[in-house]
């Protein structure tokens, strides 16, 4: 099968390899045992990584052979998660990093040699989609996928004197609070799944009473409830 593709490199481009072995949504049930009961209480199902394996061929001469495999070791030498793309997924991709070692078996027009990949975060990415929340107005839209997502948002913000507050509210339930402090024109930068915020280049915080927004799949509402200034809010779709 071909199409899988590793941190921008296509295996097309050197080898032949057969169908990969995903494993996918493994889970360890967490358990609470208590003398004063029957069995035992669930107290979380949290998902460990997944992997990706596959076997890959090289054929030619020993010497293109050798120098496909010495390329192949150079797009393994990573040591953070890169985006890995499965060839019946082309539009999604996981966060993986390689794992354990690079087994040549030698024949004599071909070598083949096993790629294991460990998935860290195993839910895939989907197309990433941005929306706009117009200044002290509001914007209706929907999220693909079938797992929430948490968005990116920035926003050059606006405070009068008084309240000196920027704001984002979800669904008329969930809001964001920053607190500006200046009447000024600033930047407002948040990362939802990183929990960070930036008013201007300064680090700072959101307030206590603030929620980290997170996007179900459906039908949304955003509202600026505070400020002005437009909003630019993006996500990736989230796949099981």
């Amino acid at each position: 099968m071909s199409g899988l593709i590793f941190d921008g490199h296509s295996f097309d481009e050197l080898f032949i390899y057969g169908d990969p072995k995903i494993s996918i949504l493994s889970s360890d049930v967490k358990y609470a045992r208590s003398d004063n009961r029957n069995g035992s209480i669930v107290i979380g199902r949290p998902w460990s990584n997944s992997t990706v394996s596959f076997t890959i061929v090289a054929t030619g001469a020993a010497d293109e052979r050798r120098n496909a495999f010495s390329t192949l070791g150079m797009w393994l030498n990573v040591d953070e998660p890169k985006k890995l793309v499965l060839p019946d997924t082309p539009d999604r991709y996981y966060m993986a990093i390689p794992s354990g070692s690079l087994d040549l078996q030698r024949y004599i027009e071909a070598e083949t040699a096993s790629v294991t990949f460990d998935i860290v975060d195993p839910i895939a990415y989907g197309r990433e989609v941005t929306v706009t929340v117009p200044s002290g107005g509001s914007v209706t839209f929907n999220v693909g996928g079938t797992y929430k997502t948490k968005p990116r948002i920035e926003s050059s913000a606006v405070r009068d004197s008084t309240a000196l507050v920027w704001s984002l509210k979800l669904d008329n339930l969930d809001h964001i609070h920053v607190a500006t402090g200046s009447a000024d024109a600033t930047t407002v930068k948040l990362d939802c799944d990183e929990r960070t915020c930036k008013v201007g280049n300064q680090v700072s915080m959101i307030t206590l009473d603030s929620d980290w927004l997170e996007l179900e799949p459906g039908t949304h509402t955003l509202v600026m409830d505070y400020g002005t200034g437009a909003a630019t809010v993006t996500f990736n779709e989230r796949w099981l």
